[in-house]
């Protein structure tokens, strides 16, 4: 008799835990699963995140379910890997003082090592798409210079000379004459000059336009190959203990123990219904921005005969992407059915697939429409 009502009571008891919310995660699990291994009962779950997020962050606290009490036993990782090669150009500058071909392609490394911090590989110098061009210009003055002779003068006088000259369209100054007899006659005794031969320098200053120097750019191509870490896979494990109810030491009477029996079970009849009919066991997570990071806005009541959620019920309407978990026993009954989601003047679907544990979903619900976008009372 004593066991009946230890049963009894263990029932009310999980009647009520029903309507005991789960806290919010942080991240959604890609998979859950609970079994029993060996005569051990485990609950493992198992996350993907990228290679900076924490994964301190997806042990939960001590949590009951299905009569067990769960603690967190350990954890493994698995690092998703990846290797991918790709084509690369690099464009590389270098001074010259000239433009001759031939210095700028000793300033030009045939190859070259690349490497920046992702991905590495050697480059080859495509000569092709080599280009020099001037990296300013200066004005330059320098002198020009024109000699002119002169025969036959009758003395060594500078007026027998022209004072200017004419080359390449620019006139000159004179600037120095040289003188030379070129023959002599006898005077007397003595041989004087008969006439003089002079050769006449004429300068003057010209100034042009010239490069300060060359940039020239040129383009290394090849391939180069990345490699690293994608993602981190987590399995984290927790070891479920059985829920035992203590039986009460105090012996009742058959009698009283048929009535209490029979109180117990209107009692727990009536909560039970109560609970079925207005418990909110559908949980609503909505996207934090991060990857598969998700905050806890609300709880709705999923009915089976009408499998409805009105998401736009919540106080805190989401928007974007959400993730929703449903209770594994009424996701069990809507295997194979279609939950309706309501969202403002839209309505998606979602079909339920294989459950095995709380039952999770994601979808986009898009953005709220202006008009609607205040906050509304939680629907029950």
């Amino acid at each position: 008799m004593k066991k009946a009502i230890c049963s009894l009571a263990l029932a009310l008891s999980l009647c009520m835990s029903l309507g005991v919310s789960a806290s919010a995660a942080s991240y959604v699990a890609d998979d859950i699963n609970y079994q029993n291994l060996n005569g051990q009962q485990q609950a493992i779950m198992v996350y993907t995140l990228l290679p900076d997020q924490q994964p301190e962050d997806l042990i939960e606290q001590d949590f009951e379910y299905d009569g067990y009490l769960y603690a967190y036993s350990g954890m493994t990782k698995q690092e998703q890997t990846f290797n991918e090669e790709k084509l690369h150009t690099e464009t590389i500058t270098v001074n010259t003082g000239s433009k001759d071909l031939k210095d700028i392609l000793a300033e030009l490394k045939p190859t070259i090592e690349f490497d920046d911090g992702t991905s590495q590989g050697i480059l080859a110098l495509d000569h092709e798409t080599i280009k020099t061009e001037a990296a300013g210009y200066k004005t330059s003055s320098y002198t020009v210079t024109a000699t002119k002779n002169f025969t036959g003068l009758a003395s060594n006088d500078s007026s027998l000379i022209d004072p200017t000259a004419v080359k390449n369209g620019r006139t000159l100054s004179l600037s120095n004459i040289t003188w030379s007899v070129e023959s002599t006659a006898l005077v007397g005794d003595a041989l004087v000059p008969a006439t003089y031969s002079a050769v006449a320098t004429y300068s003057g200053t010209a100034s042009s336009t010239v490069a300060t120097g060359y940039i020239t750019t040129a383009e290394y191509t090849g391939k180069v190959t990345a490699s690293g870490i994608s993602s981190i896979k987590y399995t984290v494990t927790y070891i479920g203990t059985p829920i035992l109810v203590e039986e009460p030491d105090t012996e009742i009477s058959a009698p009283m123990a048929i009535g209490g029996l029979i109180v117990i079970a209107v009692l727990c009849g009536g909560v039970l219904f109560l609970i079925l009919r207005f418990r909110k066991n559908t949980t609503v997570y909505k996207s934090t921005g991060e990857d598969n990071e998700y905050d806890k806005c609300g709880k709705l009541s999923l009915k089976v005969r009408n499998p409805e959620l009105r998401i736009d019920h919540l106080k805190d309407v989401p928007s974007g992407v959400i993730a929703i978990e449903v209770d594994e026993g009424v996701a069990k009954k809507l295997f194979g059915k279609k939950i309706s989601v309501r969202y403002y003047d839209r309505i998606m679907t979602h079909t339920v697939g294989t459950v095995n544990g709380p039952y999770w979903f994601k979808m986009d619900v898009g953005e709220a429409p202006v008009e609607d976008a205040e906050p509304k009372e939680e629907a029950v």
